[in-house]
């Protein structure tokens, strides 16, 4: 089938000036570019003028790993025009797959009865989608792989060894690099020898590291250094997730923080950062316990949080730990309680909604007990928003060259971040429409640099014989009409998506051809892996 946009406002994701031209879409790919008339026969021709036309939008940052599986129609990806994601971020994924994981990231990707697979390959094949999809391999599934019982704890050298093997299957396999999680359990409870281990394989395969930092508050500084010199002792390629400072009073590290990683760039190391576009952020409510807590196993962990209500004295150490956190984020010693509000608590759904200052009037409690009491009735999922950073911020951090997009969606449940439905579109009325950052820029950012970024020769740019995912808005009538009490509200002035050549929405109707495809990476280096995988550092 051919489709034809005629007289479009071209913006090709290379970061060049827009251009007026015609475009034709034969099969999957962008057949002819041209400024003159097309005289081909075109089954469909599409009057662009006026509009913006440009390559769909890559989220190099996402979690659709079971939304997927649930929704293959993806309609909060295409509703913002993303025609690519790639998920398994901050160390959370489904594979490889152990008996008891099927419920353990429920906050972060919900709920699928599906759970059929054992590593990559096998979950690949559950995946028909409208969006094309790619993945990494998430730090916590190597965990719960290789560290029998409880994995809350430093692996020994034999589980090294399990953990290098899983990941060296898994990016032979055609995932684009590893993912950890170090705020989070069992993540957090990885030592340097592990981390070097794991790194030295992606190394091996040119791959990607990405990383949720162990600390993005007042230790950010210190959390950043971390990292940096995993980089420097293996030599991999590092992306640094969803990139911020948590705190007002955090604020202003923001400027060091960007300063570590422009010198190590300057040196000639390979990183880069993402970022979604709210000044707020969305993750498990339980990640507001102290890490003593989470290293424990769910049974013991709520037991535990439903004694605080007798033991005055674990209270009260509890609480201490909270308001004086020693190497990790307390959220609650960053932001107050006003500020953290709960989107689902799935065992005490009559709370969704409200701040925990709010619930604690309710309940008659001190903020810290009501906390404790909802998360130690907790059995399921607790999803939370929490402010976390400036506008100024956001906008610096933005504006470095090093930035590309990403969402940070999270698809577990009825309710979520706007992020998750509206965050490409967020971005360009707020930057782009409210304060005349260049679309060329800011789509190039969402696009192109992405593509580049990953290693993908063949999206990310509106260009002869690239796959024909595209976007076409018009930048008059583009309006994010999402908020927090309204996170899945369509956006108005977006005209048409289009995946690998068919329309996943056109004219403000969802369609499901399901032509979008698994993406895997194909590692020029695979088959020069150093084999001495098997003997990990002591």
């Amino acid at each position: 089938m051919s489709i034809l946009f005629k007289d479009a406002l071209v913006i090709d994701g290379s970061g060049e000036r827009a251009y007026k031209s015609n475009v034709l879409v034969d099969g999957q790919e962008i057949k002819k570019i041209s400024k003159s008339p097309i005289s081909d026969h075109c089954d469909t021709v599409i009057d662009a003028k006026t509009k913006i036309l440009c390559p769909g939008f890559m989220d190099i940052h996402s979690h659709s790993d079971l939304e997927v599986l649930r929704n293959p129609g993806m309609k909060y990806k295409i509703q913002q025009g993303i025609t690519f994601d790639v998920s398994g971020n901050c160390g959370i994924g489904v594979f490889p797959k152990t008996e008891d994981q099927n419920d353990m990231y429920a906050d972060i990707l919900g709920h699928s009865e599906n759970w059929d697979w054992t590593d990559f390959s096998s979950y690949a094949k559950h995946i028909k989608s409208n969006t094309n999809i790619a993945f990494l391999q998430s730090h916590s599934c190597l965990r719960t792989f290789a560290i029998k019982g409880n994995p809350n704890r430093v692996a020994n050298k034999e589980e090294r060894k399990v953990m290098c093997q899983a990941l060296d299957k898994a990016l032979e396999q055609g995932c684009f690099g590893l993912s950890t999680g170090l705020y989070y359990a069992p993540c957090l409870f990885a030592d340097r020898d592990e981390m070097i281990d794991l790194l030295k394989v992606v190394k091996a395969h040119d791959a990607l590291f990405t990383v949720h930092h162990r600390c993005e508050g007042s230790e950010i500084l210190s959390s950043i250094d971390e990292v940096l010199s995993y980089v420097r002792e293996t030599g991999v390629r590092l992306q640094i997730s969803h990139l911020k400072a948590i705190g007002r009073k955090n604020q202003d590290k923001v400027d060091s923080v960007l300063e570590k990683i422009h010198k190590m760039k300057d040196e000639g190391f390979d990183i880069a950062f993402d970022q979604y576009p709210y000044e707020y952020g969305s993750t498990s409510l339980f990640s507001l316990l102290p890490p003593s807590l989470l290293r424990l196993d769910q049974k013991t962990l709520l037991e535990t949080l439903k004694k605080t209500q007798t033991d005055k004295a674990l209270r009260d150490s509890i609480v201490h730990q909270m308001q004086n956190p020693d190497g990790w984020d307390s959220i609650t010693e960053l932001v107050p309680f006003e500020d953290i509000n709960m989107v689902i608590l799935e065992s005490n759904p009559s709370f969704n909604g409200m701040s925990i200052a709010e619930a604690a009037k309710v309940m008659g409690l001190n903020e810290f007990d009501a906390l404790f009491t909802l998360l130690s009735q907790e059995t399921k999922c607790a999803l939370m928003t929490d402010v976390t950073q400036t506008q100024e911020s956001m906008r610096k951090i933005f504006s470095d060259p090093l930035m590309v997009f990403g969402t940070d969606s999270l698809y577990a449940g009825s309710a979520a971040h706007p992020r998750s439905a509206n965050a490409a579109i967020h971005l360009l009325c707020q930057r782009c429409i409210e304060e005349s950052f260049p679309f060329e820029e800011a789509i190039e950012k969402m696009t192109g640099k992405v593509a580049k970024r990953l290693g993908i020769t063949d999206r990310g740019l509106v260009k002869e014989g690239y796959k024909a995912d595209l976007v076409l808005f018009d930048p008059k009538k583009l309006k994010d009409n999402s908020d927090s009490k309204k996170p899945f509200e369509m956006c108005s002035g977006l005209e048409a998506v289009m995946v690998n050549g068919s329309f996943a929405l056109l004219d403000g109707e969802f369609k499901e051809p399901l032509s979008g495809e698994v993406i895997y990476r194909t590692s020029a280096k695979a088959s020069q892996v150093n084999r001495s995988l098997s003997s990990p550092g002591s």
